[in-house]
């Protein structure tokens, strides 16, 4: 059965081909600049570009690192460690703890935060810190962060190279898989190790999902209302999927214990996936950032999922 590309990708592709065109020879007069940057003053955000940036979330970070822009950080949160010379940076607590007197030391022109974060915006406010708010749940939503950090940080041209790699994979992908029908796969994001329980997935809502249909993926879990639902052993059993990927321990672990977590699912013998040796243990964690590689992401799904299509191990960007 050949593998249908749904409506909503094909919408997704078109806009971010729009994107990817803007401003490369057409007659459209180039627009000032996207919304969040239009809306400078918000926040008594200054449309100049900040000479010193905090950046209170990882996949942000990351962002500034691809632009080039990272001699601009005066500080980061804890949880920024791709490329790791982000963890060098000084350290301001994190969006559920911030540590405000670090912060406030640092002297910054801007903080940097994302909409999810639970009443960071108001207490910058409070303290008179300038901050700009940013949503990283959807494809679409990173790749507004990229625009935008573009325009705000003077990395116009690069940040449009960042978008145009992932649009470039995702078209290539597509192409490469016409024919050939999805893998059903589970992508699990956390667990208790030496045992299958408190099990989280990625489920509907996430960047994470929509990466892994554009990588030729079915996620058996696509129907679960929230983005990282926690299921059961017996949710696993009854969707089956062809392969699991397991990154749990994806950053900083032993080569033993990538090891005994993919030695965990021989307890459930009667899974497809782990009767055809297609447990996925993944050892780094970079894939996980709704970041500036999204490109690199897909590539890594796609080798994953369709190893005889895309034989190539995808390596961290971030090295």
């Amino acid at each position: 059965m050949a593998r249908r590309i749904p409506a909503a990708l094909i919408v997704l592709l078109i806009t971010l081909a729009t994107v990817a065109c803007r401003g490369k020879g057409s007659e459209t007069p180039e627009r000032e600049s996207p919304d969040a940057v239009a809306q400078a003053g918000r926040n008594g955000e200054s449309a100049e570009t900040p000479a010193r940036i905090v950046s209170m979330s990882p996949n942000l970070t990351q962002i500034i690192f691809a632009l080039g822009s990272s001699d601009l950080l005066v500080g980061v949160d804890r949880y920024s460690v791709y490329p790791p010379a982000a963890a060098e940076l000084p350290r301001m607590g994190s969006y559920m703890d911030p540590d405000l007197e670090a912060l406030i030391a640092s002297r910054p022109d801007l903080v940097l935060i994302v909409e999810t974060d639970e009443g960071l915006g108001d207490k910058l406010k409070g303290l008179g810190i300038e901050h700009r708010e940013f949503r990283n749940d959807t494809v679409l939503d990173v790749l507004d962060s990229i625009e935008s950090l573009g325009w705000l940080l003077n990395k116009k041209a690069r940040a449009e190279e960042l978008s145009e790699d992932f649009l470039n994979a995702s078209v290539e992908i597509r192409h490469a898989l016409e024919g050939t029908e999805r893998t059903r796969v589970a992508l699990v994001v956390g667990r208790n190790t030496g045992r299958l329980q408190d099990i989280f997935v990625v489920g509907s809502g996430s960047f994470l999902n929509e990466l892994l249909e554009l990588a030729g993926g079915e996620n058996v879990f696509a129907d679960q209302a929230v983005s990282y639902p926690q299921v059961g052993v017996e949710s696993l059993i009854g969707a089956d999927p062809d392969v699991i990927i397991d990154s749990t321990l994806a950053k900083g672990a032993s080569e033993e214990e990538y090891v005994k977590l993919g030695e965990d699912w021989s307890a459930v013998a009667g899974l497809k996936a782990v009767r055809n040796g297609k447990i996925v243990v993944a050892q780094d964690g970079w894939f996980q950032i709704p970041g500036a590689h999204m490109g690199s992401t897909i590539r890594l799904f796609a080798h994953w999922l369709h190893p005889d299509i895309f034989p190539e191990e995808v390596n961290d960007p971030n090295m």
